[in-house]
């Protein structure tokens, strides 16, 4: 009896820990979410299966969102309450990148997650809504911009992190880092003066009774000058490479969360 109730209990734990585990492995909801109504259902079809794809192969969620109403939310706030409330998101980090076309703001915002926020950099992102502009959006062409995202953001993918990518943290994590590594600077300052702390001797030289202090009056001429002017060349970003990759400035969301990205009104 004991042990029936003991596997029981187990299998009870089991399901619980079962209910939990898709939060954290990534959200088998759906790639497109058109909730403004702006593609056709081939093309909608189409631009999951491209973005599953893509999501698969860099083990991060893929997600495109449109919609005509953010509830007084900006397209930022909009985007990454999406993302948080809907469960998207791969691994303890929730890896991925969501891209909103808000037409209530008039604004195309991408929203980065966990891994997502180190491969698209501020720069990159920047490069991706440049492709999206072009690819259809200024036109209005949602199913030519939703493409346009799809394939840069998968060749940035494809190019890895930057090696010089810095993750800016402007919520908790960075300011207690920040403190961390001061008071430990600190103790470890005092306790090196402690071990090498000895007691002040007497001045061998007075050096204030046995030196004198003559100035004089010194005078200097220009005699010519030569100024010589030089172009110097601006350094040009390109978006393969990959040891110029910039940074990505972060922020927390509604829920508390850290997420990066930027956005470009239309």
């Amino acid at each position: 009896m004991v042990t029936r109730m003991l596997r029981l209990l187990g299998l009870a734990v089991l399901l619980a820990a079962l209910v939990m585990v898709p939060v954290t492995l990534g959200a088998t909801g759906e790639r497109v979410v058109d909730l403004a109504d702006l593609f056709e259902p081939a093309q909608e079809e189409e631009l999951a299966g491209l973005a599953a794809s893509i999501g698969s192969q860099y083990g991060m969620d893929i997600v495109l969102v449109t919609t005509r109403d953010a509830g007084g939310k900006s397209a930022m706030a909009f985007a990454d309450d999406f993302f948080d409330e809907n469960g998207y998101g791969v691994g303890p980090d929730r890896d991925g990148i969501l891209f909103l076309v808000d037409l209530d703001n008039r604004e195309a915002w991408i929203s980065t997650s966990g891994n997502g926020i180190r491969y698209l950099t501020d720069q990159r992102i920047e490069s991706i809504l440049d492709a999206v502009y072009a690819g259809g959006l200024e036109r209005e062409d949602f199913n030519g911009a939703a493409r346009a995202f799809l394939a840069s953001t998968a060749g940035f993918l494809a190019q890895g992190i930057p090696e010089d990518q810095v993750n800016r943290l402007t919520g908790g994590e960075g300011i207690f880092g920040i403190l961390l590594s001061g008071i430990a600077g600190l103790f470890m300052n005092v306790g090196t003066r402690r071990r090498y702390k000895a007691r002040r001797q007497a001045i061998a030289f007075d050096f204030r009774s046995n030196s004198a202090l003559n100035l004089g009056i010194v005078q200097d001429q220009l005699v010519n000058t030569f100024v010589t002017t030089r172009i110097r060349p601006q350094p040009t970003a390109t978006s393969g490479s990959r040891s110029f990759g910039g940074r990505s400035t972060t922020h927390r969301s509604g829920s508390g969360r850290i997420h990066g990205g930027g956005g470009r009104k239309f």
